[in-house]
């Protein structure tokens, strides 16, 4: 397999984003692009990543390989490439990301791990509540959640959302917005949800929206795992992060 990237930026911010939820993953590389399916260690949320062929400069695989790698050591190599070209070849045993400028080239060889993991099938989700927001919009909500530094209670209507968490530090943050107003747009509802996500979901959900440049796709559901889609390309190319609800007492 070979390819190269469009964005080198790009690359950075999906994989940054990943190393959030998963210290290693297995990336799939297979005839039609790369593809990732991963959850994390305290199987609370899973990562789906799935880039086509249109979604790089070039790109050319005769055959399916897949290679385990430790995100941390991914995004630090990533971190060099800059404005350089960036391109990634896959053997059986290694990944090598070429990074060139000019004259210039620098390779780093990244032996493969092996990752134990079970195939993972995503069921249809069919949520209670999704609507449709600017990846800026996410980002400036669940920034102002984050202040709390504790979980958030979530609580969707069909022409309004509520956000709020309350800490003994800080005290309460609510954040209400109209959907279907400037922000917000409705894409689904069958009926209200009201859960409660971890900090960490929250924070993972700020940092996997910054990986699109547009509109995103928020699901909720009071019994199945909420889920962030962030639309990466041409061709369904997609990065979708899914979260589980904590138990409210």
């Amino acid at each position: 397999m070979i390819c190269t990237w469009k964005n080198s930026s790009a690359c950075l911010k999906i994989f940054k984003s990943i190393q959030h939820t998963n210290p290693m993953v297995n990336i799939t590389f297979n005839p039609e692009g790369i593809y990732i399916m991963t959850m994390d260690t305290s199987k609370t949320s899973l990562v789906n990543l799935k880039l086509t062929q249109d979604y790089f400069e070039t790109y050319t695989c005769q055959e399916p390989v897949t290679l385990g790698v430790y995100t941390e050591t991914l995004t630090n190599v990533l971190q060099k490439v800059k404005k350089d070209t960036l391109t990634w070849k896959a053997s059986d045993t290694i990944l090598t990301i070429v990074v060139q400028s000019s004259d210039q080239k620098t390779e780093f060889n990244l032996r493969a791990i092996d990752i134990e993991e079970d195939h993972l099938d995503i069921p249809e989700l069919v949520h209670d509540v999704s609507i449709v927001m600017h990846k800026d919009c996410i980002k400036d909500v669940m920034d102002r959640i984050l202040m709390g530094k504790t979980d958030m209670i979530v609580n969707m209507q069909k022409e309004q959302f509520e956000l709020s968490c309350e800490s003994t530090e800080f005290g309460k943050i609510v954040h209400k917005e109209p959907i279907g107003g400037e922000r917000v747009q409705l894409d689904r509802f069958v009926k209200p949800v009201e859960i409660m996500l971890s900090f960490h979901a929250i924070k993972s959900i700020f940092i996997f929206s910054s990986c699109g440049n547009g509109p995103c796709l928020l699901g909720f559901s009071n019994e199945m795992p909420s889920c962030l889609k962030v639309e990466l390309g041409p061709n369904n190319s997609y990065l979708c992060l899914y979260v589980a609800p904590k138990i409210i007492d």
